[in-house]
């Protein structure tokens, strides 16, 4: 399984921005082929390794900046990306934004960002929203909440206020799917 180097960029600058004391202590706890990738210049167009590129280093973050906590470390990932994407190259989503509109792009730009996998909007009303990832080979923990995290920013940006979630099925817990449903005042 793939990530976009995209995803390894963001990754790389969220330590950056909210670790810069320590970004060269994490760096340092990745093993030397993942680590090459981080400290050369990241071609965001590129696939990479999703294991070695990906999964390891948010990993790492998670044990190094958020004593373990997986869904504190993937929220706070995810809502990083979102503010980027969101507010950059995707800001004109929030001018037309839905909250379905924004479901259904959230899976494309999922999609678009690892591969292969497939993730689906469901049944998304005026207060709830259904994503399901039904293809993932190597999903994980801090990955689900990730993309948990950006869909609530991406939500919150789109002016739902009390946007809450729960990840009903876990593909990285052994169900077949992974299901996270969200819901807004």
């Amino acid at each position: 399984m793939d990530v976009k180097g995209i995803a390894i960029k963001t990754t790389r600058d969220f330590v950056k921005a909210n670790f810069p004391n320590d970004y060269s202590k994490w760096l340092n706890e990745l093993p030397s082929a993942t680590r090459a990738n981080y400290e050369s210049m990241v071609d965001v167009s590129k696939w990479y390794p999703l294991e070695d590129c990906y999964l390891i280093p948010i990993n790492r973050i998670a044990r190094l900046f958020y004593q373990g906590n997986e869904r504190t470390c993937g929220e706070a990932m995810g809502t990083y990306s979102a503010d980027i994407a969101l507010k950059g190259i995707y800001k004109v989503f929030l001018l037309i934004a839905s909250p379905k509109f924004l479901m259904q792009r959230a899976t494309k730009i999922i999609t678009t960002y690892y591969q292969p996998s497939q993730v689906e909007a469901e049944s998304v009303s005026d207060k709830e929203a259904i994503i399901r990832v039904t293809e993932f080979k190597s999903m994980d923990n801090i990955l689900e909440y990730r993309f948990a995290g950006w869909c609530k920013r991406a939500l919150e940006l789109s002016n739902c206020s009390g946007v809450n979630y729960q990840i009903r099925k876990s593909i990285a817990k052994g169900d077949s799917c992974t299901e996270i449903v969200f819901s807004w005042n």
